[in-house]
């Protein structure tokens, strides 16, 4: 009888949970639908029809102070993000901040990447607190929100941290954006970790969005990010044709 009673003691907690209700379910019930991250927070990839990509101040005056990170790389990481999302049909917002002063006008390369999309000149620190970069995202209808943006730590977290709280899933995009400084960087990293907002890269936000290489679009999303390795992977193959 002992023995049998330790094998209940040990298998039946293995073989029911309880629910939050307060029900039992069966081990082998079907896992919840919603991936839930490490903070609890619920989370899911990006989709290109519910994704809107905001950047911000990727101005000249403010790329001259930029240490964390290459400024040719930041330029053809944030370029190459927006040519992407336009291959996509993915809006995007374009703002700077008093570009008629020291920050200087946004960086010409970004701007032949998007002809036709307006940059939204604003005064506010936080790119959320603009009625009218509120005004662009609210009209996309979207949830999901691409931020990038220099600094890393005011101008990509301050509308990230403003629009979680105002119930979006926004996405920091680190290498699409640039600080003044590792110390600069780390905090703003910290930041964001500890508000449960998810940081990538460009091209993983690109193919997150793009979702299958079997997709019409799929040749040009990779010309447009443009991922250096991916370069080299074509030229070998090519090679082993010849």
């Amino acid at each position: 009888m002992k023995i049998l009673n330790l094998l209940k003691a040990v298998v039946l907690p293995l073989a029911i949970v309880a629910t939050s209700a307060g029900t039992i379910q069966t081990a082998s019930a079907a896992p919840a639908t919603n991936a839930v991250a490490p903070s609890g927070a619920p989370y899911s990839l990006l989709s290109r029809d519910n994704t809107v990509l905001v950047l911000v101040d990727h101005q000249v005056g403010l790329f001259t102070g930029v240490r964390d990170i290459d400024t040719g790389e930041l330029k053809h990481n944030v370029v190459a993000l927006a040519k992407a999302a336009k291959t996509l049909g993915i809006p995007v917002i374009v703002t700077a901040t008093m570009p008629d002063g020291m920050w200087g006008p946004t960086i010409p390369e970004l701007t032949a990447a998007l002809p036709g999309v307006p940059v939204i000149s604003r005064t506010s620190i936080n790119a959320w607190d603009d009625p009218n970069v509120r005004a662009a995202i609210e009209k996309t209808g979207r949830k999901q929100i691409l931020i990038a943006g220099v600094s890393l730590e005011v101008c990509a977290t301050f509308p990230a941290l403003s629009l979680k709280a105002a119930g979006y899933d926004p996405r920091v995009v680190l290498d699409a954006s640039g600080t003044f400084s590792d110390a600069k960087r780390t905090v703003g990293l910290q930041r964001l970790a500890g508000a449960g907002i998810p940081v990538t890269d460009y091209a993983t936000a690109g193919v997150e969005m793009l979702q299958g290489n079997d997709d019409p679009k799929a040749q040009q999303v990779y010309a447009d990010l443009d991922m250096p390795f991916a370069n080299l992977v074509w030229q070998l193959k090519n090679a082993s044709r010849k």
